[in-house]
């Protein structure tokens, strides 16, 4: 039986697989005793592709379409949630979101664009999606998003 101890030592040898291979499992959320961790998610529309691509405050992408991207990444958490839950009722609480800014070194505006991320969870759950929040400026972040969203949330039981 391999132990974790053997493992590791196993790893710290041999480093990290090559990049462009096969993708970790990486859960959409994780729910343990009514408390649910959902991951990031970023700026993907229904269609699959990225409502847009970039930073903002080089004047490349516009304040108001980074907050469009935080509003679309609210909606995807909402719409891990509904899919894994079953229903967006079982939602007690929205306890905390970060939100993630791929901005420019200057740009400070990081909590303008966040508030549209609140504002989707508000627009949906009413005071349930009240929460406690962190925005963050980023250099980069996957597939180009311009914004990321992950959340932790109080669920009831099924």
């Amino acid at each position: 039986m391999t132990t974790a101890s053997s493992l590791l030592s196993t790893l710290v040898t041999d480093g990290p697989p090559p990049a462009g291979g096969p993708r970790p499992a990486i859960l959409p959320l994780r729910h343990d005793e009514g408390l649910v961790t959902v991951s990031g998610q970023t700026a993907v529309g229904s269609d699959g592709s990225l409502r847009h691509t970039g930073s903002v405050g080089d004047g490349a992408l516009s304040l108001a379409q980074a907050r469009d991207c935080a509003w679309q990444c609210a909606l995807n958490v909402l719409a891990v949630l509904q899919r894994e839950l079953g229903s967006l009722d079982r939602i007690a609480q929205v306890d905390r979101i970060t939100v993630y800014v791929a901005s420019v070194p200057g740009f400070t505006d990081q909590h303008l664009v966040a508030d549209a991320a609140t504002e989707a969870f508000l627009r949906v759950l009413g005071e349930r999606g009240a929460h406690a929040r962190t925005a963050l400026g980023v250099a980069a972040l996957p597939t180009g998003s311009p914004t990321e969203v992950d959340a932790i949330v109080r669920v009831q039981p099924a």
